[in-house]
């Protein structure tokens, strides 16, 4: 049997940092993200009789050839294929061989992990011939170690919810992909593997002395981004998420060890952002654990940006996402 999947990656507006349950990927706080079209990996397995056999081929981004996996890189994926059956209850073994693509940068702040890891939980369950709905993958994409893959298993604009026990911290779609015109623009600075992954980062986010002023007004922002995403109100939602994002960044250069993404070129675009918005141009920035932009306007607006961000010398590529469907079996 073969099949194929394809799954997106997603940008939070509210953001994922610091966990209560390391082991179940508990997160701290509610998060609220929009998947992403143009992020996305593509799966193809084989099920293969010999349960010895597990394997995985990558093409990177930009690349025509699939190379082996790295020894760690198969250690997350058969890691996760242990959590998977335990918690679908399959005791029998199976063999697969996958073949993953993705149409972006991996491990540059971009959600590669959540794109991947949440394709993977739908080979699993479609691999063990399983059945379940989006709320209960979202919870197996969850305990794959990359706690943002369940927000792109629902469709559309999607919020997580942190809860003190496994099965209640979920992610579901609270609004369909064609609720409202926004754009991500991602502005690639740099093609560069970050040196610390998320998963890493998190465990130190409580070392900031501001973790905790954060997680008393979290509550406050996103009620405050929910209300202004239900009316529509573009300046309100997109001031509350850039607002997010530095408070968000602040945790991160203060914990301990700090963790520097920015880079001179991710000032330089911010500021650009800024100075197009001051001369008329709405947009807003946000930005994930990593170096590069993600710039949200409305679809008005996006040709406007595009041409202007393509002729800078620090913007590498300009990738344009509306909002996407989940993970889905092609």
């Amino acid at each position: 049997m073969e099949f194929s999947i394809k799954s997106p990656a997603n940008i939070a507006f509210v953001k994922y940092w610091g966990q209560q349950d390391s082991s179940l990927i508990l997160p701290s706080n509610d998060s609220f993200s929009m998947n992403l079209s143009n992020c996305f990996t593509e799966l193809k397995i084989e099920v293969v009789e010999d349960p010895s056999v597990k394997e995985m081929v990558i093409k990177e981004y930009k690349t025509e050839q699939y190379k082996a996996a790295t020894e760690a890189e198969m250690e997350k994926v058969v890691a996760f294929y242990t959590v998977a059956k335990k918690y679908l209850g399959v005791t029998r073994d199976k063999g697969f061989r996958v073949r993953s693509s993705n149409s972006f940068p991996k491990k540059a702040g971009i959600a590669s992990s959540a794109s991947f890891f949440s394709a993977m939980a739908l080979a699993f369950i479609t691999l063990f011939e399983k059945d379940l709905n989006k709320k209960r993958l979202s919870v197996l994409a969850r305990l794959s170690g990359s706690g943002s893959a369940c927000r792109s298993i629902p469709d559309g604009f999607v919020w997580w919810h942190s809860a003190a026990t496994s099965e209640k911290s979920y992610a579901e779609s609270i609004a369909q992909v064609d609720y409202w015109d926004i754009r991500d623009i991602v502005l690639v600075l740099s093609f560069d593997e970050k040196k610390v992954s998320s998963v890493d980062g998190h465990h130190g986010a409580q070392t900031s002395n501001y973790f905790d002023s954060r997680q008393q007004t979290i509550p406050f922002t996103l009620q405050r981004i929910k209300k202004a995403f239900n009316d529509k109100d573009f300046r309100q939602f997109g001031e509350a998420i850039e607002q997010e994002a530095i408070n968000f960044h602040s945790i991160l250069m203060t914990q301990v060890p700090p963790l520097f993404f920015w880079s001179e070129k991710t000032i330089s675009c911010i500021q650009e952002i800024v100075k197009l918005r001051n001369a008329g141009l709405e947009g807003y920035f946000t930005i994930d654990a990593g170096e590069n932009i993600h710039l949200l306007c409305e679809g008005k607006n996006e040709d406007r940006f595009v041409e202007y961000f393509k002729k800078q010398d620090f913007v590498k590529e300009v990738i344009t996402n509306t909002a996407a469907q989940g993970a889905q079996i092609l």
